[in-house]
């Protein structure tokens, strides 16, 4: 048995697809956030600074074949740098939990005591995520450093919206109960 008959208009235009945004302005748009999500999974700049790099590559190479559309790009964007900072994780054998102060405002001369009290808190909230198991540094890094909504870090860890809610509330907990103890500090 065969279907229904369909007959094709040799006058119609063939279908369109979607154009995509060119892949320069998405890596501008797109490439502080998720160097920040990169940033809150590793130890240092740099690495940060390759992953976000790898990610991209691979991002580039991928983009024409995904054709993600601008609603889900930015997601689709740090599930592939969470993959290399998994890949770099397993490679590596170390998995630590990095935020950086963001950059003093050029227009202001640099407060030198500012600084040094914000670098000790820095560092203080650095030990405290580094006491925090992967799955909650993790969901920190997409909803903090990545700034991903709820529903974003859902698609990234392919859970419910309320589940990555949750669990980042909770996860959110453990860090603040970790800073508000006064042995920590």
């Amino acid at each position: 048995m065969t279907g229904p008959l369909v007959l094709i208009d040799p006058e119609d235009d063939p279908p369109r697809m979607a154009s995509l945004a060119p892949f320069d302005e998405v890596y501008t748009c797109h490439v502080a956030s998720v160097y920040r999500f990169c940033l809150s999974q590793v130890t240092d700049a740099e690495a940060a600074a390759d992953l976000t790099h790898d990610a991209f590559v691979k991002a580039f190479t991928a983009y024409e074949r995904v054709r993600p559309d601008g609603a889900s790009i930015r997601t689709w964007l740090v599930s592939i740098a969470r993959n290399c900072c998994i890949d770099r994780h397993r490679q590596n054998g170390r998995w630590h939990l990095l935020f950086r102060h963001l950059q003093q405002s050029r227009d202001r001369p640099m407060d030198v005591e500012q600084l040094a009290d914000d670098r000790a808190e820095l560092r203080r909230v650095n030990a405290a995520l580094g006491t925090l198991n992967g799955r909650d540094r993790e969901l920190i890094g997409l909803r903090v450093a990545a700034d991903l909504s709820y529903r974003e870090v859902a698609d990234v860890l392919r859970i419910s919206e309320q589940a990555a809610k949750v669990a980042t509330f909770r996860a959110l907990k453990k860090l603040r109960s970790k800073l508000e103890d006064p042995h920590d500090r």
